[in-house]
This record gives structure tokens, sequence and C-alpha cells, in this order.
């Protein structure tokens, strides 16, 4: 049986890109850049001035008392000269700085009567309240690099670059079936012998995580004629996900209808809990595909651990940043495996720690709801004790 780690390994071997597509930069937020962005010019491509004030000589401010004012600058105007001597030109915050000028002086630092400017206070040196052509970005250089998610600030920047239209990875088709003769749909009545599918939604919600939506997303009976039946008619997805029907039941026949399908396994069952039945295969060298357990918390596990490092992989994105904080209690293990448990935020002296929150077991769904991530107790660490410094994964990943 595989380690956490030697099943995750397993896993990335796998990843690839899904491609790439050319959309409008107003329909990419939170997209993913497929190119590097490089500079188109200069930025700032002018000298630009930094302050509304006047834009005068730095070598004229040690033998002139007063300046006279021979025009004005606003922005969007074209770039203008300063040539004479003991002359300056009012100014506008992001206006061109005139040729031969090489310093702005705020216009609160001024005195303007009869067309002579007098100053309160004179900077040491040149260049100061000027934005500089260049200085934040030559023409040619790589601005933004491939992978990057586009937010809020990349958006702005490539607006200012002139990327009207952005090439980003374009997103896999994603397939999820619930399995189980008890799983009904949520809407449905239930009986009392009967459960309501959960596991699909849980899933697709991580994936709209990256805007990706589900396909295709269906419950089947513990019949392999019907599993078998719904794998077939999904050859064109490039992840299928599975949950129920992994384990050692008498009716858990997934992995055998998944070989019968021409699943070639990578793995069945890691050393981790929750979770240990999951079984990871591929198909066609295209389809990627997870059976996860059906229980709830083992889902979202499996999701944390596995699939979404494989996600990011895909797209070059470096792995979701845990985070070590310290336990407010004692756990010890109930296995000799890698556990994951649920854990709240919360004070823990003069810091911030992770407080556990009580479960009973991986059908557990609502302890999980008062969660902020998952802590992890490594296999090796048999109990943990209050101010153990611990490794966290947010559920949103960072």
């Amino acid at each position: 049986m595989l380690t956490v780690t030697e099943a995750r390994n397993q896993i990335l071997q796998q990843a690839r890109s899904f491609g790439a597509e050319t959309i409008l930069l107003s329909e990419s937020f939170d997209r993913i850049l497929a190119e590097d962005v490089c500079a188109d010019r200069d930025y700032p491509p002018f000298n630009r001035s930094a302050m509304d004030g006047y834009a005068l000589k730095f070598n004229d401010i040690d033998r002139y008392k007063e300046f006279r004012l021979v025009g004005e600058m606003l922005a969007g105007e074209g770039i203008k000269s300063l040539k004479e001597e003991g002359t300056c030109i009012k100014i506008m915050t992001g206006a061109p700085v005139p040729e031969g000028a090489d310093l702005v002086i705020r216009v609160e630092d001024s005195e303007l009567k009869d067309g002579m400017v007098k100053f309160k206070s004179y900077p040491s040196r040149c260049w100061q309240n000027i934005a500089i052509r260049g200085e934040d970005a030559k023409s040619g250089e790589k601005v933004l690099q491939k992978s990057t998610i586009i937010n809020a600030s990349t958006s702005g920047l490539l607006a200012s670059l002139g990327k009207n239209l952005v090439s980003v990875y374009s997103l896999p088709k994603v397939a999820i079936i619930s399995t189980g003769n008890e799983i009904k749909s949520a809407g449905d009545i239930v009986l009392p012998h009967q459960i309501r599918d959960s596991n699909s939604y849980t899933i697709a919600s991580f994936f709209q995580h990256y805007y990706i939506d589900i396909v295709s997303r269906q419950l089947v009976s513990d019949r392999k004629v019907d599993i078998k039946n719904v794998i077939k008619s999904l050859d064109e997805v490039d992840i299928l996900i599975l949950s129920g029907g992994v384990s050692m039941g008498d009716a858990d026949f997934v992995p055998e209808v998944l070989s019968d399908c021409g699943v070639k396994e990578v793995f069945h069952k890691v050393q981790i809990k929750p979770g240990k039945p999951l079984w990871f295969g591929v198909r066609d060298n295209k389809t990627v595909v997870f059976a996860l357990p059906g229980n709830p918390v083992s889902c979202q596990v499996a999701f944390k651990v596995f699939i979404e490092p494989f996600l990011r992989a895909c797209f070059g994105l470096s792995p979701c940043q845990t985070i070590k904080l310290p336990l407010a209690g004692n756990r010890k293990k109930k296995s000799s495996f890698e556990e994951y448990f649920p854990c709240a935020l919360g004070p823990f002296g003069s810091q911030t720690g992770l407080l556990p929150i009580k479960n009973n077991g991986s059908g557990d769904f609502t302890s999980v709801t008062r969660s902020f991530g998952l802590a992890m107790q490594p296999a090796e660490i048999e109990e943990l004790k209050e101010g153990d410094f611990v490794e966290f994964i947010p559920w949103k990943g960072i």
C-alpha cells in the first residue's frame, strides 16, 4: 500500500496541460495565463509627473529665487519643452514632464503672484516627484509569467499593456459519478434506508474554485452494467471522478468495472485516514480517473490531498500553501496511517491556533462545515500534544 507522498507523486506524473484558448480580457478573471506577457513599450512611456506642481530645472534652484511661469501641462497633452533658464511650467499629476525639466515641486510648496512662482522649500536632488520613463518596465521586458492567475491587479496590468485578448489555459472537462443503490438526488424524497447525494455537490464546488464546470453529473446504482454504461458514455472527459464502490463490500464493483472499460489501474489504496480505499487510473493516456470512497469527509480529504495538487500541476501552478499552527489540545492517532482531521481557527495564547472539530468519523459531514480546513498528523507521530505545530491545509487554497 502506497504512502500519501508516493500516491500523490504517481498522480502528479499524469499531470498535463488541457490546451490553451484566447479569450477577451473582460472575461478572463481568475483564469490562468498560458503565455508570458512582455511590455509593449517602456512603462511609464514618458517622464510623468507624480504630483500637481511646477516643472523646472534642478540646476536653476541655486541661481533663482523666483521662476517665471511660461505654460501649463495637463495629462494627455503632447510633450512640451522648457528651454529658458529661470522658468517653470505648471503641471498636473500624470502629465508628461516637459523636455529639459528634471524636477517637479508640489503646488503646496509654492506661491504664485503676478506670473512669478516662489517656492517655500527645494528638493535635495533632481527627478523628485517624477516617474522616470521605463522605471517600471522596459519595452520587451517580461512582466507576467505564464501560469499566473488573473486577478484584479493583473487584469489592470494586462489592460495597460494593451492585451484586450489573452491566452489562458483551457479548462478540463470533468464528470462526476455517484454510485450506490441507496443514493438519491438532493431534491428527491428519501425512504428511511436511503440517503441523498452530497458528494457530487462537494466535488463540483471544489472545482468551481477554479471556474471549472462539471460537464456530466450522474447517479448510478450498484449494478456492473449500469456503472459500465455510464463510464463508456464519458470517453471524452479529461477527469472522471467516482464516489463509492471502491472498498471491500460485496457491491463494490467500481475497480472491476473500470478495468473492463479500459482504465489502467495506477494504484488502489493509500495509507491515509480517512480515504484509504482511493483508486487511481488512466484511460487511453487521456482521461485520469479518481475513484473515491463514498463517505463525505473522505471525498473532501481526497480532493484536497490528491485531486487539487494534480489540477494545479496541470495549470503550472505551485502547490497550495500549507500553514504550520499550534494545536489547541491533544490528539492520539487511531491508525498507523497519515491522518487528516478538520479544525477551526481560534485564539491560542497570543497567536492563532488549530481547534480540532469533534466528529463521528468520515461520514460525519456536519462537523466539516464548522472547520476552516484540515490538519495533518504524520504517520510516524502517534500523539500530538497541545502546542505542537501542525501542518494545516485551508479548504480554499492560497
